[in-house]
């Protein structure tokens, strides 16, 4: 049974409330103890190309760690034409 805890993110217990500044990307999450938000610096993963933490990304078929997908941001994802 998961706690509710309204507007706080359930990694990082930032309020992502309206006028909080986490409002805008922030989505619905879970994390089996803890019912609530999830703000999106703690959504962002690294890219596997320029190392940089980004909430747009794709995973993509890697060339380099077969049979394994690389995590790519959108501006890499882009530039590289993956």
């Amino acid at each position: 049974m998961s706690i509710d805890i309204g507007n706080e993110c359930v990694d990082c217990r930032r309020d992502t409330s309206p006028g909080s500044g986490l409002f805008v990307n922030r989505i619905s999450a879970d994390n089996g103890e803890l019912d609530g938000w999830m703000c999106a610096d703690c959504q962002a993963m690294e890219c596997d190309i320029c190392g940089i933490a980004n909430i747009d990304y794709e995973f993509v078929d890697s060339v380099r760690n077969y049979p394994h997908q690389d995590l790519v941001c959108i501006d890499c994802y882009e530039e590289e034409e993956v």
